[in-house]
């Protein structure tokens, strides 16, 4: 949906309350591009060195291949969790329709280890 600013007499009540809640999120969006950034350049970095870990692991014992994998497992949880906020961060800067934001949402359900 998208909403003209220049004539607000010509917006329905919901359109109204939309326009505002996506104003009042406007600063919860920009602190998610910059979360997004600083937290995205080191979980590359760890998921580098984890992959060329697990490249080299015929040199590590069985416990430390265990912790790798584990590390590597932790380190794609919270990629999953930078990307379902980035979605929502675009869903929310184009004004679509909140229900399909929350639609889209795919929650984290296991706890981290």
């Amino acid at each position: 949906m998208s909403i003209t600013l220049s004539t607000s007499a010509t917006l329905t009540e919901e359109q109204k309350k939309e326009l505002d809640l996506i104003e009042r999120l406007k600063p919860y969006l920009g602190h998610c591009l910059t979360l997004n950034h600083d937290l995205n350049n080191p979980l590359a970095g760890i998921i580098g060195y984890t992959e060329f870990l697990q490249e080299e692991s015929n040199q590590l014992s069985d416990e430390h291949k265990e912790f790798v994998d584990q590390i590597m497992t932790c380190a794609e949880r919270m990629k999953r969790v930078l990307e379902n906020l980035c979605k929502e961060k675009i869903a929310l800067s184009t004004g679509l329709d909140l229900s399909e934001v929350v639609a889209t949402y795919e929650p984290f359900r296991k706890p981290l280890d």
